[in-house]
């Protein structure tokens, strides 16, 4: 990929979860409880102990920038990074309410990252590696950071089949749209779903002692299956444009797939979705 081509991508990239990041806000403690397990194994990956100091990449409204600060300590010291700046604040006030100062809140782009050599204990990031358009230039930058063994923990999503999450609500709609693959190094959902493909991206970039495993998490939405779909439509920026592409005189029929395809997973309480996950380990 041509660094013009990755400029263009990550223009397209803030612009999409800029406009996602007010729903973000709006969904916060229900997206927080869903991907709770996927938070955990972040932070177990981490091998985290009190007063260190840790990067925390692609943050979102807060996790697990928020959960790796209640390990470290009030000796300890994370800071909380997105590309996108309207993300920040929903992270800064999440920090506030729990009364974690030990958090740095700074827009940051993985690639060309605003800190000194060496900074850092560890750096984490759930859910967004896959998204970075020149992903070795952003390894090169996350070892650079790092402290001399310092630790990466890293989760990505498995496949489309492994995830109902994705496949319910996409299912309907790429099924009426010719859209074909990504190309291999296409910054998507689902580039690392092949954990051998992850592991060799970070052992290629330098890291030693790489370890990958998937795993099979948790992700209930808590409450009716009408909600969880409104929250996938808001939340979901790069499947924004995918939903609009379906003939109008298509849609209402494939939303009805999509409702019909997420109350099979309804209990009365939760939409109990299965999710499988990728976590990778390794150190400089």
């Amino acid at each position: 990929m041509t660094h013009r081509q990755g400029t263009d991508h990550k223009e397209v990239v803030r612009e999409e979860w800029t406009a996602a990041a007010p729903f973000w806000r709006k969904w916060n403690q229900k997206l927080a409880s869903q991907s709770r397990e996927a938070t955990d194994l972040v932070v177990k990956g981490a091998e985290l102990q009190a007063g260190m100091h840790v990067l925390d990449l692609a943050s979102g409204t807060g996790e697990p920038a928020l959960s790796v600060a209640q390990v470290v300590g009030s000796g300890g010291r994370v800071v909380a990074t997105d590309l996108v700046p309207g993300m920040l604040e929903a992270i800064r006030e999440n920090a506030n309410a729990q009364g974690l100062t030990q958090m740095e809140f700074q827009a940051a782009d993985a690639e060309q990252l605003p800190f000194t050599s060496g900074e850092f204990d560890c750096v984490t990031c759930r859910f967004g590696i896959m998204f970075f358009p020149e992903v070795q230039q952003a390894l090169r930058e996350i070892r650079r950071v790092l402290k001399p063994g310092g630790r990466v923990s890293f989760a990505t999503w498995g496949s489309l089949a492994e995830n109902p999450l994705f496949s319910t609500a996409l299912g309907p709609f790429l099924k009426r749209l010719n859209v074909p693959p990504p190309p291999p190094d296409a910054p998507h959902v689902f580039r690392f779903a092949d954990e051998t493909r992850l592991a060799t991206t970070l052992a290629t970039a330098g890291f030693a002692g790489v370890k990958t495993s998937k795993a099979q998490v948790a992700w209930p939405w808590p409450g009716p299956p009408e909600e969880a779909w409104e929250s996938m439509q808001e939340i979901a920026a790069p499947f924004r444009k995918l939903i609009a592409a379906v003939p109008p005189d298509q849609k209402e029929t494939a939303v009805g797939e999509v409702m019909a395809g997420i109350r099979r997973f309804y209990d009365g309480k939760s939409v109990n979705f299965p999710a499988t996950v990728v976590t990778v380990t390794g150190t400089t």
